[in-house]
């Protein structure tokens, strides 16, 4: 009996160093069958994303999952993701966004078209429409919590039926709130840096022209 201990004894340190002894699995990245289209000059905080097709590859997320967050952190006005998420500069075109799951967005060279003829749509997606010229902010200011640092922004539409120059219009008007209370049902959202109507669901969102 004694024997027969020491026999499973050993078999079972055998197998244990054995286990010990093998790599560990490690999560793979996926790289994702469809690319993601910037359509136009974009930024994340100090991540600068030309227009192009990107390559995203995911690990410990869905593809679909990763090409909603980018383009919701497209959004993003100062490159604050919201936790547990960040971003990691890479180079230009390309970087790295960790927090639940991991994935990075690589601009493919030359613009490539999409592979399979498959393709997510973002920076300017759903409707958006980014306003030809810019608005100069001639001082730092703010919108409620909105802070707006002094220079050249952007206008992106949000849909509805507002107008670039009805945009550029209410912008100035809403400069002069610092309060963030403004008129005709319009709210500000200031980690989206947008402007809305809720009456008519439309609006606008600003972001500093490159």
């Amino acid at each position: 009996m004694r024997r027969a201990r020491s026999v499973l004894l050993v078999l079972a340190l055998a197998v244990a160093a054995a286990l010990g002894a093998a790599p560990s699995a490690s999560a793979q990245a996926t790289t994702c069958p469809a690319t993601f289209h910037v359509l136009h000059d974009d930024r994340i905080g100090d991540l600068s994303l030309p227009a192009g097709h990107y390559r995203i590859s995911a690990e410990d997320i869905t593809c679909a999952r990763a090409s909603h967050l980018f383009t919701e952190f497209l959004e993003d006005f100062d490159g604050r993701l919201h936790k547990p998420w960040r971003y990691t500069v890479v180079g230009v075109g390309q970087g790295t966004f960790t927090g639940r799951g991991a994935f990075t967005v690589v601009r493919q060279a030359g613009g490539l078209p999409p592979v399979h003829g498959n393709s997510t749509q973002g920076g300017g997606s759903h409707g958006d429409l980014l306003c030809p010229g810019t608005f100069t902010v001639e001082h730092d200011d703010r919108i409620g919590r909105l802070r707006i640092p002094e220079g050249d922004y952007t206008i992106t539409l949000l849909g509805g039926n507002l107008t670039c120059a009805t945009a550029e219009r209410f912008f100035g008007l809403f400069l002069e709130r610092p309060s963030g209370k403004l008129p005709r049902n319009w709210v500000v959202l200031p980690r989206l840096a947008e402007f809305m109507k809720y009456s008519s669901r439309h609006g606008f969102r600003i972001k500093p022209a490159l």
